[in-house]
């Protein structure tokens, strides 16, 4: 019999969420838990009209052609129609993470559905589902219990309404493969027999949870949703949308920061077979810098709309125009990072533990290092676009946007609609990586849309896409550490400066939580700790991206370590265990614990995998690197080879990953390879400049990433567990950068402190 554990709705999320990943996010995380698991606030989640019955019509492409089945909808997530295929509803936005298949997974395995007779489709806005967006790799955290309790629910009037027509105990009865089956006789019912008598009874106020041993979907390795398609080019992009009466737009904004438009000449550009008008777009007419709630406004700029795409890309480029360049401060890269550095002596304490300046007095040996990263553009794939069809007083809208909660509201505070007046479709994305939690493009678009009254398909170039990009922030970091005379850290100072992007993107609250914040890493692993912040204003529009803070801080701190373990001429991974310290909880701040055996069960199992204690051939050297993200603990090794002119080649990436309960092994895999690629791109060749107040670079010729021919082999295992499962988006990026710093130290004794690798090796 299947064993079941019973826990409340209402105290669902505690179970889950003991052990935060972070203070902040852990109290933002139980804030939103406690609304959303709440049965008033659940039930409109889960239930539709009470259980009533539901008809319509079910996607064609999954059912016999004889005859359009009777659908029931238990709840916005779970309808099950008369021929027995189980419609799942995927919520969030699909960028890539895979979460179109892991949440529906979790609604099959307690619904206890055969994953065979599933059919997965992608939702609309609607507030119903609540946390309906993607970033911060919170998709699976926010949503498991949401999903488990879900499936749950509807799993268990389908047992009760077996019990009544079977006429069998409750207890005696399981869902499996989309039947009930009674678990001593090995008699059943399938689902489409009961849906009827489920449907009028009401969902249950308690739900059991199935067992985690007698998992059949979760944990198993399932190919994504429209794969196939995805694979063949089959799948529909935003960028691919066609309507009805359709025209095309682009658009041209200034390239410096901060400008706008004083004239423009368009005769050349309205020459342009298939041009059909060229429109100017005003922020200010349109409320300023902040629109959309966490999100910039968009850019002033110059539109083109025609018959074609490529028309209007054709015509942007003949555009005259004056730019008014008076409100921008002109900055350049290099000026910038002076002004980086001399903030360096200026900044705020954000954390101090112990006395700092008595450990550097007491200290055997005191040892300081400096570091650079610099600005890091997105560049997706799949640029910048939106389709908008804005007609009398209703807005639809395709839009590839990780943030539609951001881009209702925008278009409500934008045009005055209410949200009964905006549909927006969630195609699949083509890469977000934080770009898309804002949403200036789509307001373009709508705009566009309003102002031609026909449906608007904007894309932005490359170039317009990488040089009004909202960056990854550049930052100086300076650490300093005082050793006692075993060599063991007994201070630890870590200065940050750069501009913020909480100050870039106009939120309120101090710039440095952004930044630098009072748990990071190696906050309550050192008596003495001072954490320090120095903000430089500058017009370079900054916002997320993979990882954010953690991909720069992470890359100084680990390879900070490193140098450590060098002076102290010890192994650095030995160095880094003795650092830790004993397994044991570590406080940090407030009720965040650090879980120091989790981490060093990766290390230790990254280290056998890699054969690190092996010897290498000479030119050939191994980095190390392993933290907590996201609630995830990661250890990475890269093994590298270099020529006689100092080339690097990485050979090998080796990664060990403890992320709680894996439900989607083949997909998580995906994701820790996609983090570790997107990290050693960064490494070896991120960089975007600024001169004269405009970004230099415009397309892959100058902002360079890995080639195909540049991949290395790598190797990930996930250590088992039935620990909540934890974020993956974005944990296995940080540790690749200083990996593969290290392993250049290891391989040449060059140490990088300045990013990207191609432009700064240095002695």
């Amino acid at each position: 019999m299947l064993q079941c554990q019973v826990i409340s709705v209402d105290a669902a999320h505690t179970q889950e969420y003991e052990k935060p990943y972070n203070w902040l996010q852990a109290n933002w995380i139980n804030k939103k838990m406690k609304n959303t698991l709440k049965r008033r606030n659940f039930i409109k989640l889960t239930v539709s009209a009470s259980g009533a019955l539901v008809i319509g019509v079910h996607l064609q492409s999954c059912m016999p052609k004889k005859k359009i089945p009777e659908v029931y909808e238990f709840s916005p997530l779970i309808k099950i129609d008369t021929d027995g295929w189980v419609s799942l509803i995927a919520k969030n936005p699909e960028i890539g993470q895979g979460i179109k298949t892991a949440l529906p997974m979790i609604l099959a395995e307690e619904l206890g559905a055969n994953w065979n007779k599933v059919k997965v489709v992608q939702a609309d806005y609607n507030k119903v589902y609540d946390e309906q967006w993607a970033g911060g790799s919170y998709a699976i955290i926010l949503n498991w219990d949401l999903m488990r309790t879900a499936g749950a629910m509807v799993r268990q009037v389908l047992v009760r309404a077996a019990s009544q027509k079977m006429n069998l105990p409750i207890e005696e009865l399981t869902a499996k493969n989309s039947n009930i089956v009674h678990v001593k006789s090995g008699d059943s019912l399938p689902f489409e027999k009961l849906i009827v008598e489920a449907s009028q009874i009401p969902l249950p106020e308690e739900v059991e949870f199935k067992s985690m041993d007698s998992f059949e979907i979760v944990g198993k390795s399932i190919p994504q949703v429209d794969l196939d398609k995805v694979v063949s080019g089959g799948v529909e992009y935003a960028i691919d949308v066609k309507l009805p009466e359709m025209v095309y737009a682009t658009v041209l904004k200034n390239p410096v920061f901060e400008g706008g438009i004083t004239s423009y000449e368009d005769n050349e550009a309205r020459l342009v077979n298939g041009v059909v008008d060229i429109i100017e777009l005003n922020n200010a007419a349109y409320g300023g810098r902040l629109i959309a709630p966490n999100s910039p406004n968009f850019v002033n700029g110059i539109a083109v709309i025609g018959k074609s795409t490529w028309a209007t890309f054709k015509a942007v480029k003949k555009l005259k125009v004056v730019w008014d360049n008076s409100s921008s401060r002109k900055e350049n890269t290099d000026e910038i990072f002076v002004r980086f550095h001399d903030q360096l002596s200026n900044t705020s304490i954000e954390r101090k533990d112990g006395d700092i300046k008595k450990a550097k007095r007491s200290a055997a040996l005191n040892y300081e290092a400096v570091y650079e990263v610099p600005f890091l553009a997105h560049a997706t794939m799949e640029p910048m676009n939106c389709t908008v069809d804005f007609r009398d007083d209703f807005c639809e809208v395709w839009a590839p946007t990780q943030n539609p909660e951001a881009l209702q509201e925008g278009l409500m505070k934008l045009f005055g609609l209410k949200p009964e007046q905006i549909k927006i479709h969630l195609p699949r994305i083509g890469g977000g990586f934080g770009r898309r939690y804002y949403v200036d493009y789509a307001m373009d678009a709508a705009i566009l849309s309003q102002k031609t009254g026909k449906p608007v398909k904007l894309t932005w170039t490359r170039e317009e896409d990488i040089r009004h990009d909202w960056y990854r922030p550049g930052s100086v970091q300076k650490i300093a550490a005082s050793l006692d005379k075993e060599g063991m850290v007994i201070g630890w100072q870590h200065i940050l400066a750069n501009a913020s992007r909480k100050t870039s993107l106009g939120r309120e609250g101090g710039p440095a939580g952004t930044e630098i914040d009072e748990y990071d890493f190696p906050a309550g692993f050192v008596p003495n700790l001072q954490f320090e912040y120095g903000h430089v204003l500058s017009d370079v529009p900054l916002g997320q991206w993979r990882a954010v803070a953690a991909s720069a801080n992470a890359f100084a701190v680990h390879c900070f370590l490193d140098e450590l373990a060098f002076i102290n001429k010890m192994d650095p991974i030995d160095y880094f265990l003795e650092f830790l310290g004993p397994k044991r909880m570590v406080p940090v701040v407030g009720d965040y614990e650090f879980d120091v055996e989790r981490l060093i069960t990766v290390v230790e199992k990254v280290r056998q995998n890699s054969n690190w204690d092996t010897a290498l051939p000479k030119g050939q050297g191994r980095g190390f690197a392993a933290r907590k993200g996201a609630g995830s603990f990661i250890a990475e090794v890269v093994t590298i080879d270099t020529d006689e002119n100092g080339k690097v080649k990485i050979l090998r990436v080796d990664a060990a990953v403890d992320c709680g309960i894996v439900v989607n092994p083949s997909g998580a895999k995906a994701q820790v390879e996609g983090g570790i690629l997107e990290g050693l791109c960064a490494a070896l060749y991120g960089e975007i400049t600024v001169k004269d107040g405009a970004t230099v670079q415009s397309n892959f010729h100058d902002y360079q990433w890995m080639r195909m021919g540049e991949m290395p082999e790598i190797n990930v295992e996930f250590i088992k567990n039935e620990l909540p499962p934890r974020g993956l988006g974005e944990p296995p990026l940080p540790p690749a950068i200083p990996a593969l710093a290290n392993a250049i130290y290891a391989a040449t004794g060059k140490r990088i402190r300045k990013l990207p690798i191609v432009n700064h090796l240095v002695d």
